[in-house]
């Protein structure tokens, strides 16, 4: 597609004396879009307009003044002064053969201006359908990652749930066993307070046989020496 606005180039086709299907096709076949086409006929009619308005008349004829015919005219001078019929009937004639010429001239620029206006709408309506598209697509691509982060934290949360469960569970189970070795040793201090003074008893008579026997074997030695 060609770059820029082509107005300069439709400028110098209207003073060339195309029309504005000639000026269209010759636009078109240099790459335009019809957007560039119709804003830029668009930009050349309003320059023309305003620069015409600007324009000063020149070159025209001053206008004419009639002046009162003599009352001595003769009818020979009238006779000169009116133009023939025929050529009366041939000017008309010519203009209007000529009219309908312009009128299908006219009529061919309006239709294909129209066509081009027409297709410049149906170019920005497929830009909006376009644009609408990529935006009903991103809507979805944002709510089915939105989904999934909701599926995932959902999976997270029940994780951390069973995460939750197995610690409190661990921890019960650490909390029954202290309490089973608490209460053996309990026991073993129940036990232990029963048993020991029984064990204390025995070690001290044991100590006191030692030493009656310890002092027998020193009188048996004793007597063996003075014998």
């Amino acid at each position: 597609m060609a770059s820029g606005s082509p107005m300069n180039d439709i400028m110098e086709m209207k003073q060339r004396g195309l029309s504005n299907n000639e000026i269209i096709q010759n636009l078109q076949r240099q790459g335009y879009s019809n957007t560039q086409i119709f804003d830029a006929m668009s930009q050349a009619d309003t320059k023309i307009a305003v620069e015409g308005n600007m324009q000063p008349i020149s070159g025209g004829q001053p206008p004419r003044q009639s002046y009162p015919m003599p009352q001595q005219e003769s009818e020979l001078d009238q006779e000169i002064f009116t133009p023939p019929p025929m050529e009366e009937e041939r000017q008309q004639q010519s203009s209007n053969y000529q009219a309908p010429q312009q009128d299908t001239s006219f009529d061919e620029n309006q239709v294909k201006v129209e066509e081009l206006v027409e297709a410049v709408i149906e170019e920005k309506w497929e830009e909006l359908v376009k644009d609408v598209n990529k935006i009903v697509d991103w809507k979805n691509k944002v709510e089915s990652r939105v989904s999934e982060m909701e599926v995932t934290l959902a999976g997270l949360r029940e994780n951390f749930s069973d995460l939750q469960r197995a610690i409190l569970s661990k921890v019960n189970d650490y909390d029954k066993h202290i309490q089973e070795v608490g209460s053996e040793i309990q026991a073993m201090e129940k036990v232990f307070s029963k048993v020991l003074p029984r064990f204390t008893e025995n070690i001290n008579e044991l100590s006191s046989i030692a030493e009656k026997l310890k002092k027998g074997k020193n009188e048996n030695k004793k007597g063996a020496g003075s014998s």
